[in-house]
């Protein structure tokens, strides 16, 4: 009895073990055919244009913004998802005024879809990215200035006429959720777009100091999540923008 069950241990044993070299050798294999995969999308530079990582929302939206219809001295606000929830038309009483603002957008991203952007010849663009860098992308702060300095070249060589303005990054309140970035990062950030602004001869206007609370955090009476905003601050950075809105050539709603 006890050789049999000694048997049955080895026989368990070596089926285990054979299971294992089994899975292991399926596994390089797919592992290697994913690297070969990759390797073939380097080699035809596929890998970057495909953006493969950008999420379904992105490409619906830029979807959108390819197929809408250009108009003359459009006021573009372009940025992420604190851009892409104002309700800009209303908010400035100004039908010229589009909303190009995409969720989750980043500096990369913006430049991917550059060229809708440019292509009507704006009369104005009013910019705000760079917090989904520093939060979800993890990129520091130089990282993020060399992709921004991208950005306003391709302004300045594609589009020269058009009035650009560089809004400062928002504050955040990481005491609501501990997840979000460190404000003296953004500090940062904002020091550093400041002197673009200077070196592309651009308009920097600070919202950060619109928005803090004692505390340098965004101001909770702003906020729920600690870093989109509610109403009240989206009337406050009306009242800081709409002196800079053109009106020369526009129809008011």
């Amino acid at each position: 009895m006890n050789n049999q069950v000694i048997f049955l241990l080895w026989i368990s044993v070596g089926i285990n073990i054979l299971c294992f070299f089994i899975g292991g050798f399926i596994f390089l294999k797919k592992a290697r055919y994913y690297y070969l995969f990759l390797k073939t999308l380097k080699f035809l530079n596929l890998q970057k244009s495909l953006h493969l990582d950008y999420p379904p929302y992105y490409w619906h939206k830029k979807s959108q913004y390819e197929l809408l219809p250009q108009t003359e001295s459009e006021i573009i606000m372009l940025g992420d998802s604190i851009t892409d929830e104002g309700e800009w038309i209303e908010l400035l009483g100004n039908i010229k005024v589009k909303n190009r603002g995409i969720s989750g957008d980043t500096t990369e991203r913006i430049l991917y879809r550059l060229s809708t952007i440019i292509a009507s010849q704006p009369k104005q663009i009013f910019l705000m990215i760079g917090i989904n860098d520093l939060i979800n992308s993890k990129k520091s702060v130089i990282e993020i200035l060399e992709s921004y300095q991208e950005i306003l070249q391709e302004f300045q060589e594609k589009t020269p006429h058009t009035e650009i303005f560089i809004q400062s990054v928002l504050p955040v309140h990481n005491k609501i959720y501990i997840y979000w970035h460190d404000n003296k990062n953004i500090i940062n950030l904002n020091l550093g777009l400041q002197k673009l602004a200077q070196k592309f001869n651009y308009k920097y206007i600070d919202l950060f100091s619109k928005l803090i609370d004692s505390e340098n955090q965004l101001d909770v009476k702003y906020t729920v999540d600690g870093l989109h905003l509610n109403g009240h601050a989206y009337l406050v950075w009306k009242s800081v923008i709409e002196k800079y809105l053109a009106t020369s050539e526009i129809q008011k709603s």
